[in-house]
């Protein structure tokens, strides 16, 4: 082999090798180094590899901080101080403009209130470059606090270069993207409709009255007031219809004369969107604030809900299981019909009080929430299904646990008091697919409030529902006026039992909407399979009832789901309605679940039957079907608008009502035909 040869091909490795170095390099150059101590950690990021052609690049400080620690906001509040940066020694650098996400109120100390971020936070630089195209080098001496008990003032050192090139996104793009979206800026349909300055009801500063207008609706609205006061939370009251709010904000230690006529920033939070909103303030008595419903009327709304989810189809099938639980204490001794009934009540108070819990989690950490958005999950449709077999296969008698047992009547036993502990939180799992009258009124006070709130409100409608088992512990001696068990029993078990089968048929159903219709049928084999090992020899044929019981579980697993439609209704697209209603359309929008048995029974008994039939099908009706079986965020937002956080759903649209009319949860044709006459008020006025 030739010397020039051999020195060709040693190349190839070599430039493999630098090219490497190179991108690793790019990559490195998208984030400077650490600058640790003890109590804090600070460094450099850019969005993109290189500087590209553009005038601007995104950057980011990122702080972070040891768990149980915080740095503060640029309004700090009663104490702490912001962190602040100064550029001196960078290069290509024009200006770099350090933008601030939302904060968060921070526990109070000694009676002094902060606004900050827990744990570090990343603040998104907004760097304009001298010569766009050139290399781009970065110097950030950085003041900030790291605090717990105690505050430690830090100053950090950090260096970023920036290379010259294609400006391609870099691994810290999407950090730095997410801390953008929480940036408050603009938004387009909110606005101050008014603002008021006035002297404080106890003397001690200023009180700054605000009126909100939104066209998109508030849902739970926070606001901090930027530069000025402090961060007391203000009181704010949503009007009925969802689309102004009026807000009190105190502004301790500030005076009337040096806030009138100035022009104040504020950063507004609602749910996932922010918005920095500008007023010049006037001087002024304070903007009267609408008599809101009280938390205890909203326990006996939440408590009224609760009592009439008992009658609702969505909790008919475990009627039976109540049936059949209550009969079989008649001729029993009072003690065990009275524990039995206290462990059912305990069953739908405690599963209330776990949903609670479960939904105050996901709305801390930002998620949509709703009532029954456990059925948007195939994997619990499918557990559903099995839990309603095996309570059917209790029922036929080859299956004996709880509550379910065959053998004479029940005993005080820990045994029979899980079963009926049991039956209770099944109840409970079922209603929460339905919502009864009451229960849309108190769930739209809760979630839209603290964790607080939301389970106290649960709760009370855990109670509201127990309510019957409640009653009939407390007077056991109504069980002596049951019939006597007998033969009949037996048979009334099998009905029940078919009710239970057709329970799990309906999931199934629904679960086709989720996870495909192929899914669907091998869950229903596979159920098909359990109770048929069951039945044949129960005591041997555990390991097969088992994989199949599994199986039935698996199911959703191994296929996607099937993109499902509907062809009587038009798509649902909420930015069209405002288009259609001034072209003198009236809009019906009926928010609707697979799962929804109430949704259903709207359905059936009204929305198909005439005269509203009729009515959706003219030709100057627009009707929407919105399908919230699987999770939709732009179907949540909708919800939410109205307050709403499950389904039913059914809002007309027209001339006469642009901002909508909200049904009841429960529809007649009455109140349809009103509404729809209603929002095309004036357009029957112009023809």
């Amino acid at each position: 082999m030739s010397a020039m040869r051999f020195m060709r091909l040693s190349a190839v490795p070599l430039l493999a090798v630098l090219a490497l170095g190179a991108i690793a390099g790019g990559a490195r150059a998208a984030a400077g180094s650490w600058d640790q101590q003890a109590k804090g950690a600070a460094r450099l990021l850019a969005a993109t590899e290189a500087t590209g052609s553009a005038e601007t690049v995104d950057a980011a400080i990122q702080i972070r901080l040891p768990k149980g620690w915080h740095t503060y906001w640029q309004t700090p509040g009663d104490a702490g101080i912001p962190p602040t940066v100064s550029w001196k020694g960078s290069r290509n650098l024009r200006s770099a403009r350090v933008e601030f996400p939302v904060p968060t109120r921070l526990p109070a100390v000694a009676g002094l209130l902060t606004l900050g971020y827990d744990n570090g936070v990343v603040l998104p630089v907004a760097v304009t470059l001298e010569h766009p195209g050139q290399p781009l080098h970065l110097h950030a001496q950085l003041d900030y606090a790291s605090c717990q008990a105690v505050c430690v003032p830090i100053h950090a050192d950090l260096v970023l270069d920036l290379p010259a090139g294609l400006a391609t996104p870099g691994r810290h793009a999407a950090l730095i993207a997410a801390a953008q979206a929480r940036v408050p800026v603009a938004a387009a349909g909110i606005r101050v409709a008014r603002a008021v300055v006035s002297p404080a009801t106890d003397g001690k500063g200023a009180l700054v009255s605000l009126r909100l207008v939104s066209t998109a609706g508030f849902i739970a609205p926070d606001l901090f007031l930027d530069g000025a006061g402090s961060p007391v939370p203000p009181r704010i009251a949503v009007t009925a219809s969802g689309h102004t709010a009026l807000v009190r904000l105190p502004a301790p230690g500030a005076k009337v004369a040096a806030l009138a006529g100035r022009k104040l920033r504020f950063t507004l939070v609602d749910g996932a969107r922010v918005a920095a909103l500008g007023a010049t303030v006037g001087a002024g008595a304070p903007l009267a604030m609408p008599g809101g419903t009280s938390l205890a009327a909203i326990l006996a709304i939440a408590f009224a809900g609760g009592l009439v989810l008992n009658l609702m189809p969505c909790v008919l099938p475990v009627i039976s299981l109540k049936l059949m639980a209550l009969l079989r204490y008649a001729g029993a001794e009072r003690r065990a019909a009275r524990a039995s009934m206290l462990a059912s009540a305990a069953g739908i108070v405690a599963s209330f009080l776990a949903m609670s819990v479960a939904l105050a989690g996901l709305r801390a950490a930002g998620t949509a929430i709703g009532w029954g958005i456990q059925f948007q999950s195939p994997w619990f449709l499918a557990a559903m299904a099995l839990a309603t077999t095996l309570f059917a296969a209790g029922l036929f008698g080859v299956l004996e646990f709880g509550a379910l047992s065959t053998s004479g009547p029940p005993s005080a036993s820990a045994g029979g008091h899980w079963g009926a502990f049991l039956t209770g939180a099944f109840a409970t799992i079922l209603a929460s697919s339905c919502t009864a009258p009451f229960v849309g009124t108190a769930l739209g006070f809760a979630f839209t409030r603290g964790a607080v709130v939301i389970v106290a409100v649960l709760g009370t409608m855990g109670l509201g529902m127990a309510a019957p088992f409640l009653a009939a512990a407390a007077a056991p001696g109504i069980v002596a006026f049951l019939p006597r068990p007998g033969r009949w029993m037996l048979w009334m078990r099998r009905f029940f039992g078919v009710g239970l089968l057709a329970t799990s048929a309906w999931l199934l159903w629904v679960l086709s909407f989720e996870a495909g219709m192929r899914a669907a049928l091998l869950a229903a084999a596979a159920l098909g399979v359990l109770l048929a090992l069951l039945a044949w020899r129960p005591r041997f044929a555990t390991i097969g009832a088992l994989v199949a019981a599994l199986l039935a579980l698996a199911a959703p697993a191994l296929y996607r789901p099937v993109a499902a439609g509907t062809t009587a209704w038009r798509r649902f697209n909420p930015q069209a309605i405002p288009a259609l209603v001034a072209t003198n359309k009236t809009v019906f929008v009926n928010v609707t679940a697979a799962w929804c048995l109430t949704c259903k029974a709207n359905e059936i008994a009204v929305l198909d039957q005439a005269p509203v039939a009729g009515m959706l099908r003219e030709t100057g009706i627009v009707a929407m079907q919105a399908d919230w079986t699987r999770p939709d965020p732009v179907i949540a937002a909708f919800l939410a608008h109205f307050r709403r956080f499950g389904v039913p759903l059914d809002v007309v649209y027209g001339p006469g009502a642009p901002q909508g009319i909200a049904l009841p949860e429960l529809l007649t044709s009455g109140a349809v035909v009103d509404a729809l006459r209603r929002a095309a008020a004036r357009q029957e006025a112009a023809r």
